[in-house]
């Protein structure tokens, strides 16, 4: 489980929220648009969640969306997915201001390195910054400008020294979701990425434009999923189930072998072998 301290409110992520394995979403994999191959392949990055302190800014878009930070994508916040970047670091949440530098600078910590993204950024993944990290340690910068973030030395920070702001490194995984447009396109990326992840694990999925899986559902090996299916919240699904098409099924738990056919299930177990009728509606039962 994820936990993540904010400065303004107490946890975010949840202490009973299922954990979507980020890491194997086969982002070791992806070539980064600045970044040489042999920083984003790295074996070891073991230091860093020991010397950086992941900051993520709250960043809004209120011409777009209200509440950016809040707005879901597959089933996470914005603010969820880029925090996700920066798991097993110490984590913080801070408020956009003006002075962005002078605000990081307030705050107390003993890391050695201080990496700043923002929350309109959810492609940022852990390779994209486990690179960037490498990328700043092994040219010994006191201050790195990415073109949306940066990251710099905490001793070289407090120095009071002027620390100028332009364009910066960019890649791919940081662009902005400013508009309706990105938010689509975020959306597909991120929807792509969690089904071929459980494809890679054994899941067998049908007609994969018309299947959403939200990231925090886990999926056994051996099911099957046929087309036109929703699958939301904190929902597990054991081997050998069939989802059948039509289905939206949210927060439940779906025992093995079991077949559901065009119903939708909310906060229900459906047991071992069962088999649901079409246009069943089922709530909060155990059947």
């Amino acid at each position: 489980t994820l936990s993540m301290v904010n400065e303004d409110t107490d946890v975010l992520v949840l202490a009973n929220q299922i954990s979507f394995d980020f890491d194997a979403l086969n982002d070791q994999g992806e070539e980064s648009a600045i970044l040489p191959n042999t920083f984003i392949k790295a074996k070891n990055y073991d230091w860093i969640k020991d010397e950086v302190l992941f900051v993520v800014v709250k960043a809004y878009h209120n011409d777009v969306v209200k509440d950016m930070p809040s707005l879901k994508l597959c089933g996470k916040s914005l603010l969820d997915w880029v925090s996700n970047a920066g798991s097993g670091c110490e984590r913080k949440v801070i408020e956009d201001c003006e002075n962005i530098i002078d605000r990081v600078r307030s705050i107390s910590t003993d890391k050695k390195i201080i990496a700043v993204f923002y929350s309109d950024t959810p492609l940022l993944n852990k390779a994209t910054f486990n690179g960037f990290c490498e990328y700043f340690s092994s040219r010994n910068m006191n201050f790195l400008q990415l073109s949306r973030g940066f990251l710099v030395k905490t001793d070289f920070l407090r120095s009071g020294l002027s620390i100028a702001q332009g364009a910066g490194l960019d890649d791919k995984n940081l662009m902005i979701a400013d508009s309706a447009k990105t938010l689509a396109y975020m959306s597909n990326v991120l929807y792509s990425k969690i089904l071929n992840y459980h494809i890679k694990n054994g899941v067998i999925i049908y007609g994969q434009n018309t299947v959403f899986i939200d990231a925090d559902v886990e999926i056994e090996s051996g099911t099957i999923i046929y087309p036109n299916n929703i699958i939301k919240g904190q929902t597990i699904i054991e081997g050998g189930v069939v989802l059948e098409s039509g289905n939206i099924i949210k927060d439940s738990i779906i025992f093995s072998n079991a077949i559901v056919q065009n119903s939708y299930i909310e906060n229900s177990k459906i047991s071992q072998g069962k088999k649901i009728e079409p246009f069943s509606k089922i709530i909060g039962q155990e059947i």
